[in-house]
């Protein structure tokens, strides 16, 4: 191309991107490149970046403006034709260089053709591995082609595929989703006949998806009652029907032996005889056993503490009692037992009296004498006291009588029945602040009387501080005080301490809490180091690396009981097996793997999995599970496995089975809701196939009893029978094994059409009834949520704890409620209300309720979270006290008139719901006026007292503050 250059018949302006604009003196264009000289110096654009030229007249001048991918060039001051013959010019060379280039790229476009319309209509799943490999050969193959060529080229055959090729390269993931989506149209229509066929019912669109989505690791979110196993089955016969795998080369793993059975089953039925021979189905057990015996000669004996968790406890319970016997861990045992057991929680961190007593009962701090304490702090003095031998009572009545008309009895905390000592314990911070909930000034006008008290009456008082405990030193510095009074230590022998322990029941939790620790901890595959140092690193730390010390040396007895026996447990047998397949001791002739109840995977299975996916880069995971379910913590399963399974197991490809086969319609949306009122659940639609008219979800509310409210839902479940020939089955579902209700043939004679059985939640998984009655769903120790919590000390070896309160009680419920076909009936009876009950009842589509009108039970007006229920006292008298007692000792009187009410507003009055009679309210707040004796004779006060202290004087018939 000959030089061409451009005079200036004005001002030239150069429009760089995020330059300023200058002048410009001559504007060359010679070979491939454009020279473009000015006052700043030079600019050289090379005619192969050009995209787009543009001649422009502007006020009556010619104008060429020249795009590149990174910057626009305005060349202004020409004369029009100066400006068109500029513009051709470009065009031309870059037209020339461009068509060069094609010639000399010709054979690499027509390779990167044929990947991509391989790609575009892929005979099988476009696997997120191959992907990337396919991806990186294609941009490292095309690298030298170019990104971009003039606008005004004519359409070529290569540019085409060129822009196809940049679609690949911008967008890839969008790239082989529809090549995927293409490959799947294809299969779907190909598979027709097989998937129709495979189970007893053609599968649904949805399973069919699953089936056929392929990619290296596939996850399938799968609702309650959604044909988990025909998925599983129609899986590995799909897999032979498209001839990937051979039998031999599928594994399908199991947890329980009865699925392992049922798979099993399923596969020779569906899939026949010849399959089903060569296809491994297995539990984890029996897979971890076999890699064992492989690679070492000789199957190792599996300990009965690994299946069965009543034998497991029973070994803990010898190791600790003989540790006990220990002279330092015996020490360490009983110090964390007595001052560390109990999760540390301050009453500085609660901002309402009953959300303290909430946790204080679902603790249920027990000193090692046996009282119910108010409080952590308390428990430790208590502990204190009885270790040391110094005797005391909890809460006597102080020796001089203190009662008044407006005041019960003074009861100081402690009281040493030989040192003749008391000891009161205030929630104080070093400033003297007290929790947010306690008025400050009555609380500290309350102390200053007690201490004037003392004064008055010469008696020996000692006091104790929060901010003790804060520092540390609370025990510390009570030693020191009560040495100061010449109070006698006389610690306890062991033997004693240990029949204590055991009798006030904290053995048996300290037990189950080291169990599940165990399963965890060895699942794992942590060592003790590894533990150390995360307990240093974990809140409340002081609390934690005293339980390592304690879990250390139980560890180590019961590994060298289970050595003694030649026996290793689940644990040991699958970390073993995994360490025979990560060295390559074992082979695994396996090349596609599906695991069912994926939700139930601890980490150590996850790590078995993952060694034998690592094997070979062909192998694939196929895993279906549903999170909603995930419901076996305590037996070492870690639902994170499955929430952050990309980052255990590779990229993978997320498939919903959203259509429950089972549940009604509102029996699915109410369980929905309610699971998913913890966020940290993985979303899912469920669908249903059936509905039933009217509330899905039953409530029985407010008996004592339990076994009236199963009368009332068993006549209802027998009213609501199609016709009376018909027979259904109801599951009668407990949170604990203590709840089936005595003399079950009753109502099974009373009820002829209903087939009714009773099982624990956990049993339950995987069955299914015409209609589920969960028994037994109150608040408490015992309740539904189990208030027995879980430990935070679990938070040291697990992954991702739950964040959630009652996380896995809320999928337990979950579970239950979704056993049923058409109806479940939740029924309360024999304690506070649930939280659970209440949610559901504060949302009540789709609910009913019978039973006791669930507004009869106020809310305590004190602590606030507790309700007011109905009571008798010594003389059979009805009073009104708080579901937290005896932490929140509030109560209320029954109706004055009727003894059986309790009074309620109506219509801007209050009346009595039991009898109807009109009565008193207090001018001050909501409470009600009740008669009182005082010195002076008969009064009316508040039934809100102390909380409002309003009277009414009867004798003068004024009203007085």
């Amino acid at each position: 191309m000959p030089k061409t250059t451009f005079g200036r018949t004005g001002l030239s302006r150069f429009l760089f991107a995020l330059a300023r604009p200058t002048d410009a003196g001559t504007c060359v264009l010679k070979g491939n490149s454009l020279t473009l000289s000015g006052p700043l110096g030079t600019q050289e654009i090379p005619t192969d970046d050009i995209g787009a030229v543009e001649a422009r007249i502007r006020w009556g001048r010619g104008a060429v403006q020249i795009r590149t991918a990174a910057r626009v060039v305005e060349i202004s001051g020409l004369s029009r034709q100066d400006a068109a013959r500029l513009a051709n010019a470009v065009r031309q060379v870059r037209l020339q260089g461009w068509l060069k280039s094609l010639a000399t790229h010709s054979q690499t476009i027509q390779s990167i053709d044929i990947r991509l319309r391989a790609l575009s209509k892929p005979a099988s799943y476009v696997r997120h591995r191959a992907f990337q490999s396919q991806l990186e050969d294609i941009r490292s193959a095309s690298a030298a082609l170019p990104r971009q060529w003039p606008l005004w080229v004519p359409r070529r055959p290569e540019i085409e595929v060129l822009e196809r090729l940049h679609t690949l390269l911008d967008q890839p993931e969008a790239f082989r989703q529809q090549a995927n989506r293409a490959y799947l149209d294809d299969e779907l229509e190909r598979a027709r006949t097989f998937l129709d066929t495979v189970e007893t019912r053609p599968l649904t669109a949805e399973q069919r998806r699953a089936v056929c989505v392929d990619d290296d690791r596939n996850l399938v979110v799968a609702a309650a009652g959604s044909g988990k196993t025909s998925v599983m089955v129609a899986k590995a016969g799909w897999l032979l029907d498209r001839g990937d795998c051979r039998p031999d080369e599928l594994l399908l793993i199991a947890f329980a032996r009865n699925a392992r059975d049922e798979l099993a089953g399923r596969v020779k039925t569906r899939l026949g005889h010849e399959a089903a021979a060569n296809i491994a189905v297995q539990t984890f057990h029996a897979f971890g056993l076999s890699i064992i015996g492989q690679a070492e000669g000789r199957r190792p004996t599996l300990a009965k503490v690994a299946e069965d968790e009543t034998a497991l406890r029973g070994l803990l319970d010898r190791i600790i009692e003989g540790l006990l016997q220990h002279v330092e861990h015996g020490r360490a045992l009983i110090r964390w037992l007595a001052y560390g057991a109990t999760p540390y929680r301050t009453q500085h961190e609660f901002t309402s009296q009953g959300e303290y007593w909430e946790y204080i009962r679902s603790q249920e701090i027990r000193s090692l004498q046996g009282e119910l304490v108010k409080s952590y702090e308390e428990c430790l003095i208590a502990n204190f006291l009885y270790l040391n031998g110094i005797p005391y009572e909890y809460e006597r009545p102080y020796e001089h009588d203190t009662a008044t008309a407006a005041k019960s009895q003074y009861q100081p905390d402690f009281y040493l029945t030989e040192a003749a000592i008391y000891i009161e314990h205030f929630a104080l911070t070093a400033d003297g602040d007290t929790p947010p909930f306690i008025d400050r000034k009555k609380y500290l006008d309350e102390r200053e009387w007690k201490l004037q008290l003392h004064a008055a009456h010469g008696t020996t008082l000692v006091q104790t501080f929060s901010h003790e405990q804060a520092a540390g030193r609370l025990t510390t510095n009570l030693r020191e005080k009560l040495e100061a009074h010449d109070v006698t230590f006389r610690p306890r022998r062991r033997a004693g301490i240990f029949e204590a322990l055991n009798a006030q029941g904290w053995i048996d939790p300290f037990t189950r809490l080291v169990a599940t620790f165990l399963h965890h901890f060895k699942g794992s595959r942590m060592s003790i180091g590894d533990l150390r140092r995360r307990a240093a690193r974990m809140g409340g730390q002081h609390r934690a690396s005293a339980f390592v010390g304690i879990f250390e040396p139980i560890l180590e007895r019961y590994q060298e009981t289970l050595a003694r026996a030649g026996e290793v447990d689940f644990h040991d047998m699958i970390n073993r097996a995994t360490d025979h397949v990560s060295s390559g001791q074992y082979r695994s002739p396996y090349r596609y793997i599906l695991v069912d109840e994926f939700q139930d995977i601890s980490s150590g299975r996850a790590a078995l999995v993952k060694a034998l996916l690592d094997q070979s880069p062909d192998t694939r995971l196929f895993a279906v599970g549903d999170d909603w379910q995930a419901i076996y913590r305590f037996a070492g399963s870690d639902i994170a496995v499955m929430r952050q399974f990309a980052d255990h197991f590779g990229a993978a490809t997320r498939t919903d089975l959203e259509t429950t086969f089972r549940c009604s319609e509102g029996v699915a949306a109410v369980a929905t809701r309610f699971v998913l009122a913890n966020p940290d659940q993985i979303p899912k639609t469920v669908l249903t196939l059936h509905d039933v008219d009217g509330a899905a979800i039953c409530v029985g509310t407010g008996a004592a009893e339990m076994t009236p409210l199963l009368d009332q839902a068993l006549a209802r479940i027998a009213a609501d029978a199609e016709t009376p020939d018909n027979t259904f089955s109801v599951l009668l579902l407990g949170r604990y094994r203590h709840l089936k209700p005595r003399g079950l043939d009753r109502f099974t004679t009373e009820y002829p059409t209903l087939r009714i059985t009773y099982r624990t939640v956990h049993a339950a998984k995987g069955i299914e009834a015409d209609y589920v009655v969960v028994l037994g769903v109150c608040a408490g120790k015992f309740g539904f949520p189990s208030e027995m919590t879980d430990d935070p000390l679990l938070d040291l070896v697990l992954s991702a704890p739950d964040g959630h309160p009652n996380a896995e009680e809320r999928r337990l419920l979950y579970v239950a409620m979704t056993r049923a076909r058409r109806r479940t009936f939740i029924l309360e009876g024999g304690g506070p209300r649930s939280p659970f009950v209440a949610e559901l009842l504060a949302t009540p589509n789709r609910i009913s309720v019978f039973g006791r009108p669930t507004d009869v039970d106020a809310p305590c007006p004190v602590c606030k979270k507790g309700q007011l229920v109905r009571r008798k006292d010594p003389n059979s008298r009805a009073f009104f006290g708080c579901s937290n007692f005896p932490y929140c000792e509030h109560t209320e009187p029954a109706c004055p008139a009727c003894g059986n009410g309790r009074p309620e507003m109506r219509g801007g009055t209050m009346h009595c719901p039991a009898c109807g009679q009109a009565i008193e309210q207090c001018a001050r707040c909501d409470g009600w006026l009740t008669e009182r004796a005082g010195k002076h004779g008969t009064f009316l006060g508040c039934t809100n007292y102390p909380t409002c202290n309003y009277t009414r004087d009867l004798r003068q018939g004024t009203w007085a503050p």
